[in-house]
């Protein structure tokens, strides 16, 4: 698509900051997904350090399943992958609110927790809006084709030569004559 820039300048940085958005994504997601390894290594109850590598190994699991469809291209998508992010996403989010609230209560515990929300849900967010970019991109999926229905004329039309039914009131294809 062709944009009418006037300032040149503009548009070089535009057209840079566009081509680099799909990398910057995936790194945005690469690193939620280390927070959300480090956190839940906080607020688990074990070492730290088996904490951290078992949390990562964790989150490199959803980044495997989650972009499946292009690790293994096939000519469908699989409906799973935003399904298991959800999931990953309500669990991460229980796993901190349990660990918060183990560490903090009151007007701390409620910050904190929709500070650490919000980066889980953001990466969430992300990782969906980028696996459906993805999709579209690859060709993964096939464009609905909308059905459309034919409509049916509810009312019999009424013609002249018909009986007229007396129930007191005119329909709108009727006549009225005095």
């Amino acid at each position: 698509m062709e944009k009418n820039f006037t300032n040149t300048q503009f548009k070089w940085t535009f057209e840079s900051i566009s081509d680099n958005i799909p990398t910057i994504m995936l790194l945005t997601i690469v690193l939620t997904y280390g927070v959300n390894a480090f956190l839940t290594a906080i607020f688990l109850p074990i070492n730290f350090w088996i904490a951290i590598i078992a949390a990562s190994i964790l989150q490199l699991g959803r980044f495997a399943v989650v972009f499946m469809d292009f690790l293994n291209p096939t000519k469908g998508r699989s409906p799973y992958p935003p399904k298991i992010a959800l999931g990953a996403t309500v669990i991460a989010l229980i796993e901190v609110f349990f660990g918060l609230m183990e560490k903090y209560s009151g007007a701390e515990f409620i910050t904190m927790f929709f500070f650490v929300g919000t980066i889980v849900c953001f990466g969430y967010l992300l990782e969906i809006n980028f696996v459906n970019k993805g999709v579209e991109a690859y060709g993964l999926e096939e464009p609905k084709v909308i059905k459309r229905r034919k409509r049916r004329v509810a009312a019999k039309k009424v013609t002249e030569n018909a009986p007229k039914e007396s129930k007191g009131y005119v329909t709108s294809f009727q006549t009225i004559t005095l």
